[in-house]
């Protein structure tokens, strides 16, 4: 039987690649009883989302009336509760309609590509720091300030941003020992140097994995573009990584 070119169903998926993003909106949930109840939904995708608050049985149908962010039509899908967990109730989409499945679609494209980067700054030169800092800020993104390679290290024990810009001559570790221990360590973080130094150091930077050398005095352009390029490869590592089940 040809596919109906109104809906189609994720029933038989088992497994399917795609993002999902941390977009709170407000969710009624309908179940097959009658019983109506409100959550915040999280973790949206075109394939599902999930709902904090209630307790819905597993496999029980339900309709999700929402809103997407940015607006549009009340959007009512047909869904099934897949699992109960400890932050909330995750739903998977069946019967989604062509239209419905391309607004969610692209909501969730935009957000992706609307996220900002967490960007930590190795620099221990304050004014340079702040100048840096600003630029990331006016670029849409979100800069972290450290004075050192060590203060560095440690804030990766803890957290990872989506990119580094390292200057090269710091005070105690060196920009380059930096790079030779993030390299044993087995952390793929990429790393933008922003340094003085001569272009036989850019090219062992280079060599060391190190995603690009910006020379100072500042290029902006150069910085600009490369910041760019990082935006794309953050939102490429995020859909490689994601691996959803059911599509929640």
């Amino acid at each position: 039987m040809p596919e109906s070119p109104e809906k189609w169903t994720t029933a038989g998926m088992t497994r399917r690649r795609y993002p999902r993003v941390k977009a709170p909106l407000r969710v009624r949930v309908v179940e097959l009883s009658g019983k109506t109840w409100v959550g915040e939904a999280h973790d949206l995708s075109p394939l599902g989302m999930k709902v904090k608050a209630g307790q819905v049985a597993s496999s029980s149908p339900v309709h999700l009336e929402f809103e997407l962010p940015g607006g549009g039509p009340t959007l009512n899908v047909t869904s099934f509760a897949v699992r109960n967990d400890p932050d909330g109730v995750a739903f998977s989409f069946v019967d989604l309609t062509r239209t419905a499945f391309a607004l969610i679609r692209q909501a969730v494209d935009l957000l992706l590509l609307g996220r900002k980067l967490w960007i930590l700054i190795i620099e221990d030169d304050r004014s340079v720091a702040d100048v840096l800092a600003d630029y990331v800020e006016a670029q849409g993104h979100r800069p972290i300030l450290v004075p050192n390679a060590e203060e560095g290290l440690a804030y990766l024990s803890q957290d990872r941003p989506d990119a580094i810009l390292l200057d090269l001559t710091l005070p105690g570790m060196s920009g380059l020992e930096f790079l030779e221990r993030l390299s044993r360590q087995g952390m793929h973080v990429p790393v933008l140097v922003v340094s003085g130094r001569s272009e036989k150091d850019a090219a062992r930077c280079l060599e060391m994995g190190a995603l690009d050398f910006v020379q100072k005095p500042l290029d902006r352009d150069q910085l600009r573009a490369t910041l760019s390029a990082l935006e794309f490869r953050s939102l490429e590592q995020r859909l490689a990584e994601i691996e959803l089940d059911l599509g929640v």
